[in-house]
């Protein structure tokens, strides 16, 4: 992955078919999140649709005055020698 891929983008452009990714929140800070469009908070949005984490312990509704404003894609894994026995 180049260092352009690596770079923040508007939330606008992130991908909406389930790819984890980090998002970034001025307020909050960053976390990695899908995008589940059935996800539903009846208390501060109007309409389906919700960023989670895999563990569904933090979502932001798009539209409940908080929520990611930036994305990138989740660097990819370490790689790791193995030594030999």
């Amino acid at each position: 992955m180049t260092m352009t891929q690596m770079q923040w983008q508007p939330i606008e452009t992130a991908p909406r078919d389930g790819t984890l990714i980090e998002v970034h929140d001025p307020d909050v800070g960053g976390a990695p999140m899908r995008w589940n469009p059935e996800g539903f908070n009846p208390l501060v949005s109007k309409k389906p649709g919700i960023w989670e984490t895999s563990d569904k312990s933090l979502t932001w509704c798009e539209d409940d005055g908080y929520g990611p404003t930036m994305w990138r894609p989740l660097p990819p894994p370490p790689e790791t020698a193995r030594s030999e026995p």
